[in-house]
Parts: structure tokens; C-alpha cells; sequence
């Protein structure tokens, strides 16, 4: 039980990083360690953490020094937060886990779930300072319908605050007034932003620095410059949380160009009926029995897709003329998943034939600018996304898949599952992989080490052709580039034999879409001549170094 008495704003569950990942995890628990005593049970624990790192879905090299604490930490958050798994007296799945495992229509069960979750609750106590009253993922959504879009900025320094649903006016006014303001600013954004953090954290914990308790969790530093800068860090980290959960509810997408977050287009009316039924004052429950019967049920709070009529009414504005309303409601909402399936798919075509006449570039370019700098919400998935894009706009492939989930919209939702390539591209006669990272250093060689030259062996038996794969970071590791410099040349076994990874920092892969657009890339042997003779040299030069430096000037003429 965690007392809200510990902190005065929201706060987002940032591990795992995606709502999605606990899903294995919760599984490996449930089956292995179900019907034992969780609490106060470290063994128990470390055990369960011991199952979970040895499994093909931990992501990590580093075994913790304290492993009932690891498990904890992944377990007692978003798992047990959201209802789907029961701790107390003993580890247990609930409804709303089974349906979690069963993983169909996730967004539907995310939705459910996720506006559900209220502070103050059982499982947060109130705050003996701060008056909580908020169902937080529903005011979020209702801020993103009202303001017309959000930026993750605006999440950290505002809805952040937004601890009672009473303070709604409050907060959107303040929002207004940030805008406003940041236009008349005279300075740069980023002093403008960074000038707002300051005098929202001066304010939000006032009585903290008044009184000088200014010693943070992470630090022994007390002075108000590094407790300004630890506060701004994790509202950033929160903001960021928020962004990813509520994403997973499908309801929210990514406007084009800004990246801001929006209703997505296709889910206006079933937001509006959410916003128009469900209770903002959090519920107040008698015991925790009441609060679990209410919280692992999945179905104590409806959605559109649950009212038989108006769900009729949606197939029918999707296009559907002839419906069997005598069909149950789940077999409706069959038809309905299937709908979507069809409108995903026509709008992930509209945007790669948009792509394909080159006016995109200047977008493409700038995205990856923002990606560097990390001004925007989740680089990692936009990287994925991006460099897709980018292949689709040289076009001439066979098929070009990115791995990544989109949405309903053809935008971003989920980078790619870890057992398979983020990017596969087939031509007539070879295969390109694409792997993409923003991780650095020896974190670089840990993460990519294995899993890169892997996939390159499933791509090779899966194409059964000459396949390839750039490697795009945005610098390269020289433990990554010496790994993958010996994987070319000698047999592995594992790996299909002599790999054939190309590496590229972000900043060639840039001036590679540069020269393939500026010389009009129209033959796919060139593509295919240009890695073999990165390959080739790769046979006979001294060492990893200099054919790193050959790489980046073959660059310049690869499309000539």
C-alpha cells in the first residue's frame, strides 16, 4: 500500500517502459509462482526475478544486486495498479489478467483498465497534505479533447498537477497561458521551458523549499538547483510514462508534423461517450474486497463497443451496410476489429504513397533532427518509424515492413517485438534487415550484440536470398562495429554462416537517403552492389576502423 502523502503531483508508471511488457512478465509469474505468498516473501521474490531474467522476454544484461526488490518494483506498479494480477494474501491473476493473457483487443482492456485507476484509492492512501480526488488517464484524455492537442512539455508542467479533478479549470488556464506566453517570449524555447519548470516546481513544492527539506531519493546534493533539476527530471519521466499508457488505449494518436497528442480521428465518438459516462470522482470503496471486485472485473466500467445499438451505429459509419443484427455482441465486435484491421491498413498505404514523390524529405529530415535532440515523445519508436519511411520513399522493394505497431491512424504506437528485426525490405533477388538504436557506448554492444546478428540469421533462412543489414545508430560503439566487423568474416553457425552487416551512423544514414534521392534511386542493383562491396572490402581490409571509414565515404556514391 503506497501513501500519497509521498508526493504532491501525478506520477506515471515508468517501468516498464510500455504497458505491453507486463504481459509476459505477468505471465511467468502467474505460472510458475501462483497460489504462493508474495508479501514479505523474498525468496519468492528473488525467484520469480531469477525466472524472469533467465526468460527470452527480459530485456537487460545486468542481474540487480537486490532481486526481490527488482521484483517488486516490476510487479507492485502498473501490474498491480491496473488489476491485473492480486498480491495479497497470495499471487493470483485476475479477470481483467486473464484477458490481459489472452491479449485480444488489448486497447479495449487498456481503455478499461487504465480509467479505472483512481488516487486516492485502497491501494494509495490519502494524502495528509495534498487533497487527491482524480481518475488521471481520464482527465488526460479530457484535456487532449478540450485543448485540441497536448504536448508531453505541457503533460510535465501541467497536467502533473492536476491532482483533483476540481483543479480541471485551473489547470487548462494555465496551459492557455503557457502558450500564449511562449509566443510573446523573446528568448530561445528552451529557456522559455526551462524558465516554466522553475517556477512551477517553486511552486508546486513551496513548503519543501521554504523549509529547506530539499534532499532528494537520488542524491545527497541539497541545494535548489540539483532539487529544481531531480524534479524536472522525473515530471519529464512521468510526462513520458503518461504518453506511452495512454497510447496503449488507441483512443489517442500522434498529430502529423508536431507530434503532439491527439483524439485519434476514428475514435472521436467512443472518447466522447467515455467522457459523458464515467464517473471523474473517484470512488470511494468500503474495504478492499469491494475495491478488488470492482477493480479486476474488467467490466464495471463500459465502453461504446459494449452497448449493443451504438456499436451497430459505428460499423455502419465505417462503411458496413449490411449488418446481422441478430449477431451477439461479441461476434459484432469481431466485425468490428476486422473494420479496423481494413481502415489501418488504407491508411498506412495513403501515407506510403505520400511518400513516395519525394515531399516528404524535408519532413524525414527534420524528424530525425528531433530524434537526436530527443525533442520528441518516444525516439525510440519515431527512429523505427522513420527510417521506414525513409525506405518506402526510395521505394522499388518488393515489400517494405516495418515491425512496429502502428495505430488505426498509420501512426506509431509500439517499437518492434525483441525477437525480430525492426525493419525487413525484400527485392527480387536479396533481403535488406534494418536495425535502429539510439542506445550508446558499451549499453550498445550489450543490447545489439546478439540480437542483431540473430535476426540476421532468421532474415536469411526466412528470404532464402542474399540478405543484408544496416546497422543505424546513432553513433557506432566500436565494440558493436568490431563484433560485427569479425561476424562478416568467419562462419557462425547460429547466424546463418558469415553475416553481412553494414553499419551506419544516423547522420550517414541521413546523407544516404540524401544521395539516393537527389540521384533518383530507381535500380535496386545498385542497393544490392553497394552492400556487397561494403561486405567484400570488409573480407581484406586491416582492421574494423578503416573500413568503417570506407563505409562512411562509399557513402557519397552508393546511388550514383
Amino acid at each position: 500500500m503506497a501513501n500519497l502523502s509521498k508526493t504532491k503531483a501525478l506520477f506515471g508508471f515508468t517501468s516498464p517502459r510500455t504497458i505491453e511488457k507486463i504481459i509476459p512478465e505477468i505471465k511467468i509469474l502467474c505460472q510458475n509462482f501462483e497460489g504462493q505468498q508474495w508479501s514479505g516473501n523474498e525468496d519468492l521474490q528473488a525467484e520469480f526475478f531469477q525466472t524472469l531474467f533467465d526468460s527470452e522476454f527480459y530485456e537487460g544484461e545486468t542481474f540487480p544486486t537486490d532481486p526481490a526488490l527488482a521484483a517488486r518494483d516490476r510487479m507492485t506498479r502498473a501490474p498491480k495498479a491496473f488489476g491485473f494480477v492480486d498480491l495479497q494474501p497470495e499471487v493470483k491473476l485476475t479477470q481483467a489478467g486473464e484477458l490481459l493473457l489472452a491479449e485480444k483487443r488489448l486497447d479495449e482492456l487498456f481503455t478499461r483498465q487504465l480509467l479505472k485507476f483512481q488516487l486516492p484509492s485502497p491501494y494509495h492512501t490519502q494524502s495528509r497534505t495534498v487533497s487527491f480526488a482524480v481518475r488521471p488517464y481520464l482527465e488526460l484524455i479530457r484535456l487532449i479533447k478540450d485543448l485540441g492537442s497536448l504536448s508531453k512539455t505541457e503533460i510535465a508542467l501541467f497536467f502533473s498537477q492536476l491532482t483533483n479533478f476540481n483543479k480541471y479549470d485551473e489547470i487548462v488556464e494555465k496551459i492557455l497561458k503557457f502558450r500564449r506566453e511562449s509566443k510573446e517570449y523573446k528568448g530561445s524555447r528552451k529557456m522559455y521551458i526551462n524558465e516554466c519548470f522553475e517556477n512551477e516546481i517553486l511552486e508546486i513544492f513551496e513548503d519543501e523549499v521554504v523549509s529547506k527539506k530539499l534532499k532528494t531519493r537520488e542524491s545527497s546534493d541539497t541545494s535548489l538547483k540539483k532539487f529544481i533539476k531531480t524534479k524536472r527530471a522525473n515530471m519529464k519521466d512521468y510526462a513520458d510514462a503518461f504518453v506511452r499508457y495512454i497510447r496503449a488505449t488507441e483512443l489517442i494518436t500522434f498529430q502529423k508534423r508536431t507530434f503532439r497528442l491527439i483524439i485519434s480521428p476514428q475514435k472521436l465518438d467512443e472518447v466522447d461517450y467515455l467522457l459523458n459516462t464515467v464517473s471523474r470522482n473517484p470512488f470511494v470503496f468500503k474495504s478492499h474486497k469491494e475495491f478488488k471486485e470492482y477493480i479486476f472485473n474488467p467490466f464495471t466500467l463500459s465502453l461504446l463497443s459494449d452497448n449493443k445499438e451504438l456499436l451497430i451505429a459505428k460499423l455502419k459509419t465505417l462503411g458496413l451496410t449490411e449488418i446481422d443484427e441478430t449477431l451477439n455482441i461479441e461476434n459484432l465486435k469481431d466485425i468490428f476489429d476486422e473494420l479496423k484491421l481494413t481502415v489501418k491498413a488504407k491508411n498506412i498505404e495513403d501515407k506510403k504513397r505520400e511518400l513516395k514523390d519525394y515531399k516528404e524529405l524535408p519532413d524525414i529530415i527534420e524528424v530525425f533532427e528531433q530524434i537526436k535532440k530527443k525533442d520528441i515523445p518516444d525516439p525510440p519508436l519515431f527512429l523505427e518509424w522513420n527510417v521506414w519511411r525513409s525506405f518506402v520513399m526510395l521505394n522499388y522493394a518488393k515489400r517494405i515492413d516495418g515491425n512496429f505497431i502502428m495505430d488505426i491512424d498509420g501512426m506509431p504506437l509500439n517499437t518492434a517485438p525483441g525477437n525480430m528485426a525492426d525493419l525487413e525490405i525484400e527485392f527480387d533477388d536479396f533481403g535488406i534487415i534494418g536495425e535502429v538504436t539510439l542506445s550508446s557506448g558499451a549499453t550498445q554492444f550489450k543490447m545489439e550484440g546478439d540480437s542483431v546478428p540473430r535476426h540476421f540469421g532468421n532474415a536469411l533462412r526466412k528470404f532464402e536470398k542474399d540478405t543484408y543489414c544496416i546497422f543505424i545508430a546513432t553513433n557506432i560503439h566500436e565494440g558493436c562495429l568490431a563484433h560485427f566487423f569479425n561476424l562478416n568474416r568467419f562462419n557462425t553457425k547460429h547466424y546463418g554462416g558469415k553475416t553481412k552487416i553494414i553499419p551506419l551512423s544516423l547522420d550517414k544514414f541521413i546523407e544516404f537517403i540524401n544521395i539516393g534521392v537527389s540521384n533518383k534511386f530507381s535500380d535496386p542493383i545498385k542497393l544490392k552492389n553497394w552492400l556487397e562491396n561494403q561486405w567484400v572490402l570488409n573480407q581484406t581490409i586491416e582492421d574494423e576502423e578503416k573500413w568503417k571509414i570506407e563505409i562512411d565515404k562509399q557513402v557519397l556514391i552508393w546511388a550514383v
